[in-house]
């Protein structure tokens, strides 16, 4: 799709043929076929994925949805060979089904009862705990997906069942790998709430993986089901490509608010070839990310890093300039990402290409220790003249996020002449 002088949208022929290939690829589909083979044994060689969403506002979904590197419609229609048609079929997924009621239902069980084996777990949106797990009476009700004898099931006891019979795990989005904004902490005690005597946050919403910023623990350190893949993140075992076994199951975050649709598909698809036994597990990093997308900070891949290398800030969030964003709140520095670099959608968009600041989102501790987000990492505003470059500068260092080079110092400096002699 593009403009032309006049301004009119136009659809390329490619684009034209693509939507038209994809609109009959997936008319064709003989939708209830394909769900009766989801009841039966998985054939050789393929891989189940059960999508389950807890607390969450499907923003991870969506950007699912717009992954370009590889899409949807590569998967699906095969061009992306090694996970194409007949290796992975999306058995459960509450938003795209087409089932729903007691029918979506039926699915989410025969996973639970090992029916839909092999399979992966992903996880979005985060757990608040039921009553079961400690939280208050009346808890089971904060997150519940359908009934049994008039009572509800709770988010946290589908997963006390489906933990026994996934080979992976993997959580896309802030929510689901570390708790997320709805885990964030009650700012003012309210008399009467349950989060005044039991949990930090309203609801008592955790992730699957803990949360070292805040102290939270995660679903894989309180569910007894969860000590398979306990194992695994804690370095007790290892497993080779194809090696699934009982004791010792891989898990992986792939964070971010929402998290990148293509990061999300190639987390997932990493787990599916393990799985298969065509590819061995990514190494993760200390939070559990794989470095392949996680590796190197916001910071490290900015395109302003011209600008912050030149002591070039920008002095107020809105300005139309492109300095670099540090002053007025970008946590770069301490953030792991790489959609600045490489874009958010088909090489375009990120937060600083685009003129907004990071703000953590792939992070432990989001929001509760990045906020506000247009405050200056554990400091000060950057002030202006040649004692508030020499305190930058000093302030740099100190936090080890690197420091001024003397370009930028003497740029600084001739600034403040100028505003003096003005």
């Amino acid at each position: 799709m593009r403009a032309d002088l006049d301004g009119k949208l136009q659809l390329s022929r490619r684009d034209f043929l693509r939507a038209v290939g994809s609109t009959a690829l997936l008319a064709s589909l003989n939708w209830p076929e394909l769900y009766k083979v989801a009841f039966s044994q998985v054939a050789s060689g393929a891989i189940n994925i059960v999508w389950f969403e807890a607390q969450d506002c499907a923003g991870n979904t969506t950007a699912l949805i717009q992954a370009t590197s590889p899409d949807l419609i590569d998967i699906l229609g095969g061009s992306f060979h090694l996970v194409g048609p007949g290796r992975v079929k999306l058995a459960f997924h509450e938003t795209v089904m087409p089932e729903w009621g007691e029918s979506a239902l039926d699915i989410a069980r025969a996973a639970a009862e090992g029916k839909l084996d092999p399979f992966v777990l992903v996880l979005e949106g985060s757990f608040p705990q039921d009553e079961k797990a400690g939280g208050p009476p009346g808890s089971d009700y904060y997150c519940y997906i359908g009934e049994e004898g008039g009572k509800p099931i709770s988010c946290v006891e589908w997963m006390r069942r489906l933990l026994r019979r996934a080979v992976a795990v993997v959580s896309v989005g802030n929510c689901a790998s570390y708790g997320g904004l709805v885990a964030n902490k009650v700012i003012e005690r309210v008399p009467g709430l349950p989060s005044s005597t039991w949990s930090d946050s309203p609801t008592g919403a955790v992730g699957f993986f803990d949360d070292p910023i805040r102290g939270i623990k995660g679903l894989v350190s309180l569910l007894p089901e969860a000590e398979p893949f306990r194992r695994f993140i804690r370095g007790e075992c290892s497993l080779k490509p194809g090696e699934i076994r009982s004791d010792c199951r891989p898990a992986m975050a792939v964070p971010g608010c929402p998290a990148n649709g293509d990061g999300q598909l190639r987390a997932l698809a990493s787990l599916v070839l393990w799985a298969l036994g065509v590819l061995p597990l990514p190494e993760l990093d200390e939070y559990w990310r794989p470095k392949f997308i996680y590796g190197r900070t916001v910071h490290e891949q900015c395109p302003r890093a011209g600008s912050y290398a030149a002591g070039d800030f920008r002095q107020r969030p809105g300005d139309n300039d492109f300095r670099c964003l540090y002053a007025v709140g970008c946590k770069g520095p301490i953030s792991n990402c790489p959609w600045n670099k490489v874009g958010w959608v088909n090489g375009v968009g990120g937060p600083t290409r685009t003129g907004g600041v990071c703000i953590g989102c792939t992070m432990p501790g989001f929001t509760d220790a990045y906020e506000p987000f247009y405050k200056p990492l554990q400091a000060p505003r950057v002030p202006t003249g040649l004692e508030g470059a020499a305190a930058v500068a000093a302030l740099l260092a100190g936090l080890g996020l690197g420091y001024l080079t003397s370009r930028g110092v003497e740029k600084a400096k001739a600034e403040a002449e100028k505003g003096e002699k003005a």
